[in-house]
Protein backbone atom coordinates (compact mmCIF):
# COMPACT_ATOMS: atom_id res chain seq x y z
CA UNK A 1 0.00 0.00 0.00
CA UNK A 2 4.83 3.42 -2.43
CA UNK A 3 5.76 5.45 -5.31
CA UNK A 4 8.25 7.60 -5.13
CA UNK A 5 7.38 11.64 -4.83
CA UNK A 6 10.00 14.34 -5.00
CA UNK A 7 10.41 17.51 -2.60
CA UNK A 8 11.84 14.89 -0.21
CA UNK A 9 8.56 12.62 0.43
CA UNK A 10 7.68 9.69 -0.39
CA UNK A 11 3.72 8.43 -0.55
CA UNK A 12 1.53 6.21 -1.58
CA UNK A 13 -2.13 5.84 -2.91
CA UNK A 14 -4.22 3.19 -1.02
CA UNK A 15 -8.06 3.15 -1.07
CA UNK A 16 -9.45 3.06 2.37
CA UNK A 17 -12.43 0.88 0.67
CA UNK A 18 -12.06 -2.56 -1.41
CA UNK A 19 -13.77 -2.18 -4.07
CA UNK A 20 -13.28 -5.76 -5.10
CA UNK A 21 -14.73 -7.14 -1.92
CA UNK A 22 -18.32 -7.61 -2.09
CA UNK A 23 -18.84 -5.32 1.14
CA UNK A 24 -17.36 -2.03 2.37
CA UNK A 25 -14.06 -2.37 3.78
CA UNK A 26 -11.98 -0.12 5.55
CA UNK A 27 -8.21 0.20 5.78
CA UNK A 28 -5.50 2.30 6.88
CA UNK A 29 -4.82 5.50 5.19
CA UNK A 30 -1.19 5.92 3.15
CA UNK A 31 1.72 6.82 4.89
CA UNK A 32 4.01 9.77 3.63
CA UNK A 33 7.47 9.22 4.45
CA UNK A 34 10.30 11.92 4.32
CA UNK A 35 13.00 10.69 1.96
CA UNK A 36 15.45 12.75 4.30
CA UNK A 37 15.56 13.67 7.99
CA UNK A 38 18.64 15.93 6.64
CA UNK A 39 16.59 19.00 8.04
CA UNK A 40 16.28 17.70 11.63
CA UNK A 41 17.84 19.38 14.89
CA UNK A 42 19.66 16.51 15.48
CA UNK A 43 23.09 15.43 14.24
CA UNK A 44 23.43 15.00 10.62
CA UNK A 45 24.36 11.29 11.18
CA UNK A 46 21.42 10.85 13.39
CA UNK A 47 18.82 12.30 11.29
CA UNK A 48 20.22 9.83 8.44
CA UNK A 49 20.19 6.91 10.37
CA UNK A 50 16.37 7.87 11.60
CA UNK A 51 15.56 8.34 8.09
CA UNK A 52 17.01 4.82 6.90
CA UNK A 53 15.02 3.24 9.73
CA UNK A 54 11.57 5.24 8.46
CA UNK A 55 12.07 3.97 5.34
CA UNK A 56 12.61 0.57 6.10
CA UNK A 57 9.66 0.25 8.13
CA UNK A 58 7.34 2.71 5.67
CA UNK A 59 8.06 0.67 2.19
CA UNK A 60 7.17 -3.02 4.58
CA UNK A 61 4.40 -1.61 6.13
CA UNK A 62 3.02 0.23 2.41
CA UNK A 63 3.57 -3.16 0.79
CA UNK A 64 1.72 -5.45 3.31
CA UNK A 65 -0.53 -3.55 5.56
CA UNK A 66 -3.42 -2.97 2.81
CA UNK A 67 -3.52 -6.59 1.45
CA UNK A 68 -3.52 -7.71 4.65
CA UNK A 69 -6.31 -5.70 5.62
CA UNK A 70 -8.24 -6.55 2.26
CA UNK A 71 -7.85 -10.62 3.13
CA UNK A 72 -9.65 -10.01 6.53
CA UNK A 73 -12.24 -7.54 5.17
CA UNK A 74 -12.84 -10.60 2.26
CA UNK A 75 -13.07 -13.34 4.93
CA UNK A 76 -15.31 -11.02 7.05
CA UNK A 77 -17.62 -10.02 3.70
CA UNK A 78 -19.85 -13.54 3.89
CA UNK A 79 -18.85 -15.15 7.44
CA UNK A 80 -21.64 -13.24 8.76
CA UNK A 81 -20.92 -14.48 12.33
CA UNK A 82 -17.28 -13.77 13.29
CA UNK A 83 -17.80 -14.83 16.74
CA UNK A 84 -18.68 -18.65 15.25
CA UNK A 85 -17.33 -19.00 11.72
CA UNK A 86 -18.64 -20.29 9.01
CA UNK A 87 -22.03 -21.86 9.22
CA UNK A 88 -21.78 -24.04 5.95
CA UNK A 89 -24.86 -22.97 4.92
CA UNK A 90 -23.24 -19.35 3.09
CA UNK A 91 -24.99 -18.66 -0.02
CA UNK A 92 -21.76 -17.53 -1.75
CA UNK A 93 -18.34 -18.66 -0.51
CA UNK A 94 -15.43 -15.73 -1.39
CA UNK A 95 -12.41 -17.14 1.20
CA UNK A 96 -9.60 -14.43 1.52
CA UNK A 97 -7.00 -12.85 -0.43
CA UNK A 98 -3.56 -14.13 -0.63
CA UNK A 99 -1.08 -12.31 1.46
CA UNK A 100 2.73 -12.69 0.39
CA UNK A 101 4.27 -14.72 2.54
CA UNK A 102 7.26 -14.50 0.94
CA UNK A 103 7.29 -10.53 0.96
CA UNK A 104 6.70 -10.84 4.65
CA UNK A 105 9.95 -12.91 5.32
CA UNK A 106 12.02 -10.26 3.95
CA UNK A 107 10.79 -7.62 5.80
CA UNK A 108 11.17 -9.69 8.94
CA UNK A 109 14.77 -9.45 8.12
CA UNK A 110 14.13 -5.62 7.40
CA UNK A 111 12.44 -4.97 10.23
CA UNK A 112 15.20 -7.00 12.52
CA UNK A 113 17.97 -4.73 10.98
CA UNK A 114 16.09 -1.50 11.35
CA UNK A 115 15.60 -2.17 15.11
CA UNK A 116 19.49 -2.29 15.25
CA UNK A 117 20.18 0.98 13.90
CA UNK A 118 21.06 3.55 16.56
CA UNK A 119 19.61 5.65 17.90
CA UNK A 120 16.89 2.97 18.81
CA UNK A 121 13.69 4.13 18.78
CA UNK A 122 12.41 2.39 21.38
CA UNK A 123 8.63 2.70 21.06
CA UNK A 124 8.83 2.21 17.13
CA UNK A 125 10.84 -0.21 17.13
CA UNK A 126 8.80 -2.60 19.36
CA UNK A 127 5.56 -1.93 17.37
CA UNK A 128 7.25 -3.09 14.35
CA UNK A 129 8.76 -6.14 15.84
CA UNK A 130 5.29 -7.20 17.11
CA UNK A 131 3.76 -6.03 14.18
CA UNK A 132 5.89 -8.30 12.15
CA UNK A 133 5.50 -11.01 13.92
CA UNK A 134 1.34 -10.61 14.19
CA UNK A 135 1.53 -10.70 10.27
CA UNK A 136 4.05 -13.24 9.79
CA UNK A 137 1.51 -15.62 11.81
CA UNK A 138 -1.43 -13.58 9.60
CA UNK A 139 0.04 -14.68 6.42
CA UNK A 140 0.83 -17.98 7.36
CA UNK A 141 -2.71 -19.00 8.26
CA UNK A 142 -4.35 -17.50 5.43
CA UNK A 143 -2.32 -19.06 3.09
CA UNK A 144 -3.76 -22.59 4.42
CA UNK A 145 -6.83 -21.14 4.79
CA UNK A 146 -6.70 -19.76 0.72
CA UNK A 147 -5.84 -23.25 -0.55
CA UNK A 148 -8.59 -24.71 1.05
CA UNK A 149 -11.02 -22.29 -0.03
CA UNK A 150 -9.71 -21.89 -3.35
CA UNK A 151 -9.90 -25.29 -3.94
CA UNK A 152 -13.63 -25.57 -2.75
CA UNK A 153 -12.51 -28.40 -0.74
CA UNK A 154 -15.08 -27.04 1.67
CA UNK A 155 -17.42 -28.58 -0.53
CA UNK A 156 -16.00 -32.02 -0.06
CA UNK A 157 -15.67 -32.25 3.80
CA UNK A 158 -18.99 -30.19 4.65
CA UNK A 159 -16.97 -27.46 6.09
CA UNK A 160 -15.01 -29.15 8.84
CA UNK A 161 -11.67 -27.61 8.13
CA UNK A 162 -13.09 -24.60 7.19
CA UNK A 163 -14.57 -24.30 10.74
CA UNK A 164 -11.37 -25.38 12.67
CA UNK A 165 -9.40 -23.33 11.05
CA UNK A 166 -11.86 -19.86 12.26
CA UNK A 167 -11.34 -19.33 15.76
CA UNK A 168 -6.97 -19.42 15.52
CA UNK A 169 -7.75 -17.65 11.90
CA UNK A 170 -9.89 -14.93 13.82
CA UNK A 171 -7.85 -14.44 16.29
CA UNK A 172 -4.84 -14.17 14.43
CA UNK A 173 -6.94 -11.10 12.25
CA UNK A 174 -7.83 -9.40 15.39
CA UNK A 175 -4.11 -9.39 17.14
CA UNK A 176 -2.88 -8.29 13.60
CA UNK A 177 -5.55 -5.47 13.28
CA UNK A 178 -4.37 -4.33 16.79
CA UNK A 179 -0.82 -3.98 16.14
CA UNK A 180 -1.08 -2.92 12.67
CA UNK A 181 -2.62 0.43 14.24
CA UNK A 182 -0.14 0.46 16.94
CA UNK A 183 2.59 0.09 14.45
CA UNK A 184 0.98 2.78 12.27
CA UNK A 185 0.97 5.36 14.76
CA UNK A 186 3.95 5.11 15.86
CA UNK A 187 5.36 5.78 12.30
CA UNK A 188 2.98 8.94 11.85
CA UNK A 189 4.71 10.11 15.02
CA UNK A 190 8.55 9.73 13.81
CA UNK A 191 7.72 10.57 10.35
CA UNK A 192 5.87 14.15 11.29
CA UNK A 193 8.77 14.72 12.92
CA UNK A 194 10.73 14.50 9.68
CA UNK A 195 8.20 15.87 7.78
CA UNK A 196 8.39 19.07 9.49
CA UNK A 197 11.81 19.26 9.81
CA UNK A 198 12.71 18.57 6.02
CA UNK A 199 9.84 21.35 5.35
CA UNK A 200 11.02 23.94 7.94
CA UNK A 201 14.95 23.17 6.39
CA UNK A 202 13.67 23.37 2.43
CA UNK A 203 11.24 26.92 3.39
CA UNK A 204 14.64 28.45 5.40
CA UNK A 205 16.52 27.72 2.11
CA UNK A 206 14.85 28.10 -0.68
CA UNK A 207 11.38 30.31 0.67
CA UNK A 208 7.99 29.74 -0.23
CA UNK A 209 8.57 28.56 -4.02
CA UNK A 210 6.90 25.65 -5.23
CA UNK A 211 8.85 22.57 -3.83
CA UNK A 212 8.03 23.89 -0.44
CA UNK A 213 4.69 24.39 -1.42
CA UNK A 214 3.64 21.21 -3.14
CA UNK A 215 5.54 19.43 -0.01
CA UNK A 216 3.32 21.80 2.47
CA UNK A 217 -0.08 21.12 0.94
CA UNK A 218 0.48 16.91 0.58
CA UNK A 219 1.39 16.89 3.58
CA UNK A 220 -1.58 18.90 5.26
CA UNK A 221 -3.65 16.78 2.67
CA UNK A 222 -2.28 13.88 4.66
CA UNK A 223 -3.33 15.24 7.67
CA UNK A 224 -6.86 16.07 6.64
CA UNK A 225 -7.57 12.51 5.41
CA UNK A 226 -6.17 11.32 8.77
CA UNK A 227 -8.61 12.88 10.10
CA UNK A 228 -11.57 12.77 8.03
CA UNK A 229 -11.39 9.52 6.73
CA UNK A 230 -12.61 8.17 10.00
CA UNK A 231 -16.58 7.19 10.38
CA UNK A 232 -16.82 10.32 13.37
CA UNK A 233 -14.41 12.95 13.78
CA UNK A 234 -14.62 16.42 15.03
CA UNK A 235 -16.18 18.93 12.67
CA UNK A 236 -14.55 21.90 13.93
CA UNK A 237 -10.77 20.64 14.27
CA UNK A 238 -11.76 19.23 10.35
CA UNK A 239 -12.79 22.72 9.41
CA UNK A 240 -9.65 23.85 10.40
CA UNK A 241 -7.26 21.54 8.66
CA UNK A 242 -9.56 21.67 5.80
CA UNK A 243 -8.16 25.28 6.01
CA UNK A 244 -5.12 25.41 6.12
CA UNK A 245 -5.18 22.71 3.04
CA UNK A 246 -6.84 25.49 1.12
CA UNK A 247 -4.65 28.09 2.08
CA UNK A 248 -1.71 26.28 1.11
CA UNK A 249 -3.04 24.66 -2.34
CA UNK A 250 -4.43 28.73 -3.50
CA UNK A 251 -0.94 29.64 -2.54
CA UNK A 252 0.78 27.25 -4.70
CA UNK A 253 -1.57 27.94 -6.98
CA UNK A 254 -1.46 31.46 -6.96
CA UNK A 255 2.57 31.15 -7.42
CA UNK A 256 2.37 29.00 -10.42
CA UNK A 257 0.08 31.54 -12.38
CA UNK A 258 3.22 34.16 -11.82
CA UNK A 259 5.67 31.55 -12.25
CA UNK A 260 5.10 28.91 -14.73
CA UNK A 261 8.43 28.18 -15.86
CA UNK A 262 8.81 26.91 -12.23
CA UNK A 263 6.12 24.10 -12.47
CA UNK A 264 6.34 20.86 -15.03
CA UNK A 265 3.53 19.24 -17.48
CA UNK A 266 2.02 17.59 -15.06
CA UNK A 267 1.23 20.32 -12.85
CA UNK A 268 -2.71 21.52 -14.43
CA UNK A 269 -3.31 17.75 -13.73
CA UNK A 270 -2.30 17.90 -9.98
CA UNK A 271 -3.88 21.25 -9.77
CA UNK A 272 -7.35 19.36 -11.39
CA UNK A 273 -7.34 17.03 -8.17
CA UNK A 274 -6.59 19.34 -5.72
CA UNK A 275 -9.53 20.65 -6.24
CA UNK A 276 -11.14 17.35 -6.69
CA UNK A 277 -9.89 16.50 -3.39
CA UNK A 278 -10.86 20.10 -1.61
CA UNK A 279 -14.47 19.53 -3.03
CA UNK A 280 -14.77 15.84 -2.01
CA UNK A 281 -13.42 16.80 2.19
CA UNK A 282 -15.49 19.79 2.05
CA UNK A 283 -18.30 17.49 1.59
CA UNK A 284 -17.52 14.76 4.21
CA UNK A 285 -16.87 17.82 6.57
CA UNK A 286 -20.70 19.60 5.98
CA UNK A 287 -22.21 15.94 5.98
CA UNK A 288 -20.61 15.33 9.45
CA UNK A 289 -20.74 18.74 10.83
CA UNK A 290 -24.60 19.06 10.10
CA UNK A 291 -25.49 15.74 11.20
CA UNK A 292 -26.39 15.00 7.20
CA UNK A 293 -27.66 11.11 7.35
CA UNK A 294 -27.58 9.09 4.14
CA UNK A 295 -30.79 8.65 2.14
CA UNK A 296 -32.43 5.78 0.80
CA UNK A 297 -30.98 5.94 -1.95
CA UNK A 298 -27.74 6.50 -1.12
CA UNK A 299 -27.21 3.42 1.62
CA UNK A 300 -28.41 1.72 -1.37
CA UNK A 301 -25.10 2.81 -3.16
CA UNK A 302 -22.79 2.79 -0.46
CA UNK A 303 -21.09 -0.58 -1.76
CA UNK A 304 -17.70 -1.50 -3.45
CA UNK A 305 -17.83 -0.15 -7.03
CA UNK A 306 -20.56 2.66 -6.35
CA UNK A 307 -19.85 4.20 -2.90
CA UNK A 308 -17.55 6.57 -3.95
CA UNK A 309 -20.23 8.36 -6.04
CA UNK A 310 -21.80 9.73 -2.49
CA UNK A 311 -21.15 13.01 -1.65
CA UNK A 312 -19.72 13.20 1.50
CA UNK A 313 -19.09 9.84 2.05
CA UNK A 314 -15.63 7.87 3.41
CA UNK A 315 -15.08 6.37 0.08
CA UNK A 316 -15.47 9.63 -2.41
CA UNK A 317 -13.29 11.59 -0.10
CA UNK A 318 -10.88 8.54 -0.04
CA UNK A 319 -10.79 8.31 -3.67
CA UNK A 320 -10.06 11.89 -4.08
CA UNK A 321 -7.19 11.77 -2.26
CA UNK A 322 -5.61 8.84 -4.04
CA UNK A 323 -6.10 10.94 -7.31
CA UNK A 324 -3.88 13.33 -5.37
CA UNK A 325 -1.31 11.49 -4.54
CA UNK A 326 -1.20 9.65 -8.02
CA UNK A 327 -1.05 13.29 -9.30
CA UNK A 328 1.51 14.13 -7.50
CA UNK A 329 3.69 11.30 -7.98
CA UNK A 330 3.08 11.40 -11.96
CA UNK A 331 4.43 15.30 -11.14
CA UNK A 332 8.04 14.05 -10.11
CA UNK A 333 8.62 11.41 -12.38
Amino acid sequence: MLACLGLGLMISACSKKNEDAPAPAVTPPPILASASAAASAVAPATADANANKLQDYIACYNQLDGNAHRSIDRYRSWVKDMATGPSGKEMVVYGLYKIDVDAIAKCKNSFAQAAKIQPALAKLDAAGASYIDALAELGDLVADADTYYSRENYKDDAFAKGKKLHAPLAASMKRFEEQSSIFSDEIEVENDKALDAEMQQLEKTEGRQLPYLHMAFMAKAKHLIRLIGEESFDAAAAAKLLADYESLTDEAIAYVKKNSESASSGWSNLEHKTEDFRKAAKERVRRIRDKVPYSEGEKMMLKPGSAWMVDGSQEKVSRAYNDLIEASNRLNR
